[in-house]
């Protein structure tokens, strides 16, 4: 895959805590309990001090504070870990990925001052927003923006098409261009996918805290705004006869071996990527049952892909990357080829980066 001296990037999940609920985040149940499998955790200032040492940082060109689980507006060692980064080296690029419907302007002009460039995950205006970030304050947001902006940062308007915002996508790039945002992006959701079915679905229920069905998340009608590989199930169906055939037979080409990324949770977790490490938590499947869970148990348990406990390092060249690596040349997805690096990075399916096209 890569040595640990080869990587460039690494994505930064600085809490697995956040103030808002999306539907389609597995940090909860369809926007309503929180997951109970998920440890709420936070790597402190120190953490990051001792898992990134100078010498490691120095060989970077960026950070990402982008998680699975949480938003790093609400961590409590942000700044400190930005400022952390900044002073080992001065040009090494920072991202921040965030809801921004929480701290003060004098927080996020302070931001402005660290990051290279802020992604501010709004999907839709005033009244659709929220249906989406639940938990959420639009004009927290805007404020926030704002504040931002004029601090000199350089912002990006992230904007997730839905049905219910879809006819509101070019009243918020107007927006995004009179507040000074550097760039507006549609993203074409991937998450409209059954992981337990393997099938693309019409829609995504939303529950409330108590488990009762509030309302449905739909695919956008404009098909411009929909998923590239979403749309071509039917074709890939054809082909294979069902998605998991594909899995099964697609070859991998690993977006972060081309990317020399490196991924640490806020457990201090190291894997490959974020996709690799989603597979912990999924409230849908019985604690520790994922293939991923298989191969840490074959290490010895969570403490052995520790970066509190191994050098990151260490890590990056050990076993459990190579066992990952070597997943993928198994004959199916149920006998041990990992079906995240599949789905992730296989040839003819992948949502994610056709979230962008």
């Amino acid at each position: 895959m890569y040595k640990a001296e080869q990587i460039r990037t690494v994505h930064l999940e600085i809490t697995s805590r956040c103030n808002a609920s999306c539907p389609m985040c597995l940090r909860n149940i369809c926007g309503g309990k929180v997951n109970p499998q998920l440890p709420l955790t936070e790597l402190k200032l120190e953490d990051i001090k001792s898992i990134f040492p100078p010498i490691f940082v120095k060989q970077l060109e960026r950070i990402y504070y982008c998680g699975n689980y949480g938003d790093p507006v609400v961590a409590q060692d942000t700044l400190a870990s930005l400022r952390y980064f900044k002073e080992q080296k001065p040009s090494l690029g920072l991202s921040l990925f965030s809801n921004a419907s929480a701290r003060t302007t004098d927080w996020w002009q302070e931001i402005a001052k660290l990051t290279s460039d802020v992604h501010f995950a709004i999907d839709g205006l005033s009244d659709t927003n929220v249906i989406y970030r639940r938990g959420t304050h639009f004009d927290i947001i805007m404020r926030n923006a704002e504040a931002f902006i004029k601090a000199g940062g350089r912002a990006i308007w992230d904007f997730i098409v839905f049905r219910h915002n879809e006819h509101q996508v070019e009243e918020a790039r107007e927006l995004a261009k009179t507040m000074g945002f550097h760039k507006f992006n549609i993203k074409k959701t991937g998450r409209f996918f059954s992981n337990t079915k393997s099938e693309v679905k019409p829609r995504q229920e939303v529950l409330g805290p108590d488990g009762d069905l509030e309302y449905y998340l739909e695919i956008p009608l404009d098909h411009r705004y929909r998923n590239g590989s979403l749309e071509k199930e039917e074709l890939l169906i054809a082909k294979y006869g069902h998605l998991d055939s594909y899995l099964d037979k697609t070859k991998i080409d690993c977006k972060v071996s081309a990317e020399k990324s490196v991924y640490v949770s806020s457990e201090g977790l190291v894997f490959p990527c974020c996709w690799t490490a989603n597979q912990l938590y999924p409230w849908y499947q019985q604690p520790g049952s994922s293939r991923i869970w298989k191969l840490i148990e074959e290490m010895g348990g969570k403490d052995a892909i520790s970066a509190h406990h191994h050098p990151l390092t260490d890590l990056i060249n050990g076993d459990f990357f190579k066992k990952i690596v070597q997943s993928w040349d198994l004959p199916s997805t149920s006998l041990g080829k990992l079906k995240p690096c599949a789905k992730t990075c296989g040839k003819e399916f992948d949502p994610f980066t056709d979230q962008f096209r």
